[in-house]
């Protein structure tokens, strides 16, 4: 039996019976409960339980955990709150002796029940560089499979010692998949070590733990550790949890973004190591002229500049004959940044800094630098990681970056940088500070890096490459977030499916923890023309850095409005709806609907989410909302093998916040296409046929918008609520569906719409019209008349060419 609980509210924590353990639960989430909660800690290779527990009840009660036998003490304050329980830690060396601490466990359970449906609860799992949403189930197996684990056999008392766990950095959520409740874990300070969530399947039970890699950090003499916080926190919205986590965050350890995402150009997929100073300077001229109106800054030259290709080398190689000062200057010349790449904590075996200062990188803890794998490009071989709780890695690596920024780099994007808190190098100059294994040394790294690059300019732009996010929190203004996109049409659709359910998972980051950078956006051949759309979508809805990866200067046109239609930056970030609880995506077959019937759903597996990204938008008191519908996949074939599944999207209209009694507008921005109005209900004597999906916007059940495509492509839907009178219901000019749009004015009296266009010169595009009244209407544009034509569902198209900053337009009837 337990006692009364040590901290009510949220959640209910209680001492066990045996008063080794503690038993957490939710009066919100009946059905979850993590029993036989406790620590471990691995220290001088020893791994140790606690032989007891003391707790002094209170406001803010306090925990003692005692590992008698190691002379060890871990206390733990619990600070209950309306938003859940933080926890705050601290380890006691007891003993007159140094130690090395490994591994901390702060709580872990040996069976954790996480409601009704164990294995069908969804984990978020933020793996830096790849984030995504799975099951239980589909991430560790089932405990029927753990069962069925070669060496088991029915009968036996006790099942195989399988274990299978995944670990996500910093946070993680839970969502029940029933009971409508989520919980989220995460570490809210990120000083020395990387905080983890780890879950994992032993024996057939879920084993659920919060903690981290020691570092081998050396603990002195009856010395009190102070440990990483963390906290807990549920809620019917697995979504919102993360939200407020963010903030949480952001407050807590003074974090800041920048105002605005700014627009850069990367030469690494149009030229890779074959960058050079005469294709940087073509590129300037172009962008100068097309992007510079539409929010560009800087261009960086990526890997390929340094001498001998080498990472971490400052020197230019032949490529850029008069070096970077004077590059600067001509872009300074053409109102841009010069940007540059840089691996900073990765040495070659190659570089000097390897052969003259091998005490200056991390080692394996016998004194020999350790491999850390060896480097792609040329000149290939072995790479190590700069040692940076050594003064003398420090001064150097302070240098590296005053040595850029005299040159006019006002751009670092800094790559490579997880292998100074690699846990296959542990052994460094300085044990008292965390590198291999923890962030401590990599944190000293980010300060040294953003320090130096603001001290030339303030304003300065400076990217963490980093798949250990929490080593550059508050340092760095912009955060690179998931894999390389890769060149289009090579990396496949998997590939972008995996990149941008990672960005969309992370754009819950923007604007609190830094401005995301979802890789380079690239827009040009060999990838389709929907390829590049859905990339364009994603990165403009992400909300983020616009990272421009084509080649300027033989980019095609038709791809020339893809990118344009991107910039500049929303600033703002789209949901994932499905992210959590799927939407209803059906694979439809071409018989089914033929036949006269709906067109029965083909038994396929369930589609990976997200797939549907929303964003509500206000503009000058008109308020829209923007929904893409990502379609990754290429259709599959049906049973009889001889037609194409259609892809059917089903989404209630509730998860959008719209009114499914109300009355909206639907404009599909790359078709420029006017669907007509929402809802569109399915008569139920309607005969339903292929033709049907030429519409886009399908006839639907009640409550419900229904969308059929085939993939792989995207759809972006502008959602309106219908009025009484004429309205822009989009245009072609910006992605944003009309915060390009200024001053629109309708005047009933005198039958008049009005409004301007604010975009750069120069640019082409189209307004449609919904709710267009009879009659001709008479379409001036800058006070000249301009053609029109009537298109669909009573809706009319006028063309328009800007002739400045702004250009107005009118429509009369």
């Amino acid at each position: 039996m337990s006692e009364c609980p040590l901290v009510s509210g949220l959640f209910s924590v209680e001492v066990e019976a045996g008063r080794r353990s503690l038993r957490l639960t939710s009066p919100s989430w009946p059905e979850m409960a993590l029993e036989g909660l406790a620590p471990a800690l691995v220290v001088d290779r020893a791994p140790l339980q606690p032989t007891d527990l003391s707790a002094s009840p209170g406001p803010e009660p306090l925990l003692r955990w005692s590992f008698a036998q190691a002379g060890l003490a871990l206390e733990q304050r619990l600070l209950p709150g309306q938003a859940g329980l933080r926890v705050e830690s601290r380890l006691c060396n007891l003993r007159a002796a140094e130690r090395i601490l490994n591994h901390v466990a702060l709580l872990a359970t040996p069976e954790a029940h996480l409601g009704n449906q164990d294995w069908a609860t969804r984990i978020l799992i933020e793996g830096g560089y790849r984030a995504y949403v799975t099951t239980i189930a589909e991430a560790l197996g089932t405990q029927t499979e753990a069962e069925g684990e070669a060496g088991f056999q029915p009968g036996q008392s006790e099942r195989p010692a399988v274990e299978r766990a995944i670990v996500s950095q910093m946070f993680s959520v839970i969502c029940g998949p029933g009971e409508g409740r989520a919980l989220l874990a995460g570490f809210d300070s990120f000083r020395r070590w990387l905080g983890q969530v780890t879950y994992a399947l032993d024996h057939g039970r879920l084993r659920w733990t919060l903690g981290f890699d020691g570092g081998d950090l050396l603990v002195l003499p009856k010395e009190d550790l102070e440990l990483e916080s963390f906290v807990l926190t549920t809620g019917p919205d697995a979504w919102v949890l993360l939200e407020h986590f963010v903030t949480e965050v952001a407050q807590r350890n003074n974090i800041t973004a920048l105002d605005r995402p700014p627009v850069t150009w990367c030469s690494w997929y149009p030229y890779r190591l074959g960058v050079s100073e005469e294709r940087v300077l073509a590129t300037a001229d172009v962008a100068a002229q097309r992007l510079l109106p539409l929010g560009l800054t800087a261009l960086l030259v990526d890997l390929g500049w340094q001498q001998d290709y080498l990472p971490a080398s400052i020197r230019e190689n032949d490529q850029f004959p008069h070096r970077f000062a004077w590059l600067s200057q001509r872009l300074a010349e053409r109102r841009l940044k010069l940007g540059c790449w840089l691996a900073p904590y990765t040495v070659s075996e190659f570089d000097p800094v390897y052969h003259r200062h091998p005490e200056w990188l991390l080692s394996d803890g016998q004194g020999r630098p350790k491999a850390l794998g060896t480097w792609f490009w040329t000149p290939h071989g072995n790479t190590y990681a700069l040692d940076l709780t050594h003064p003398a890695a420090q001064d150097h690596l302070k240098h590296m970056v005053e040595s850029l920024a005299e040159r006019g780099v006002r751009y670092l994007k800094n790559d490579f940088l997880g292998g100074a808190s690699s846990p296959q190098a542990r052994g460094r100059h300085n044990p008292r500070m965390v590198a291999g294994g923890g962030i401590e040394a990599a944190r000293l790294g980010s300060q040294i890096i953003t320090g130096t690059m603001r001290e030339a300019d303030p304003e300065a732009l400076v990217l963490s490459g980093n798949p250990h996010e929490p080593a550059g929190l508050g340092y760095y203004n912009l955060l690179y977030t998931c894999m390389d996109t890769g060149n289009s049409g090579f990396v496949g659709w998997r590939h972008l499916r995996e990149v941008y359910t990672t960005t969309a998972i992370h754009t819950v980051k923007n604007g609190r923890w830094g401005i995301i950078q979802p890789s380079c956006l690239v827009v040009g051949p060999p990838g389709t023309l929907e390829e590049a759309r859905l990339r364009a979508t994603a990165t403009f809805l992400a909300g983020g850095q616009v990272d421009i990866g084509d080649d300027l200067t033989t980019l095609p046109e038709e791809r020339w409005q893809v990118l344009t239609a991107t910039l500049p930056p929303l600033g703002r970030s789209a949901r994932p709806v499905d992210l959590f609880h799927p939407v209803e995506v059906l694979s439809v077959d071409y018989e089914g609907l033929s036949s006269g019937r709906r067109g029965g759903a083909e038994a396929a597996p369930p589609k990976v989410g997200p797939r549907v990204w929303h964003l509500p938008l206000e503009h000058e008191g008109d308020r829209w909302h923007l929904m893409a519908l990502f379609e990754y996949d290429p259709p599959e074939r049906d049973r009889s093998g001889r037609s194409d599944l259609i892809t059917w999207f089903r989404v209630p209209m509730q998860r959008l916040g719209l009114d499914p009694n109300g009355r909206y507008w639907v404009y599909e921005f790359w078709g420029a296409q006017f669907l007509g109005h929402l809802p569109r209900l399915r008569l139920p004597a309607a005969y339903a046929h292929p033709g049907d999906a030429a519409a886009l916007l399908l006839p639907g059940d009640p409550g419900l918008l229904e969308v059929a495509f085939f993939g792989p492509a995207v759809k972006l839907l502008v959602i309106r609520e219908a009025r009484e009178y004429p309205w822009p219901v989009g245009t072609t000019f910006h992605q944003s569906g009309g915060t390009e749009l200024s001053g629109i004015t309708w005047d009933e009296g005198a039958r008049t719409l009005s409004g301007r266009v604010m975009r750069p010169a120069g640019q082409h595009g189209s307004i449609t019209l919904a709710g267009a009244l009879p009659g001709e209407p008479a379409i001036t544009v800058s006070g000249r008349a301009v053609p029109w034509r009537r298109t669909v569902h009573g809706s009319l198209t006028f063309d328009v060419i800007t002739e400045g900053d702004v250009t107005p337009w009118e429509v009369h009837w």
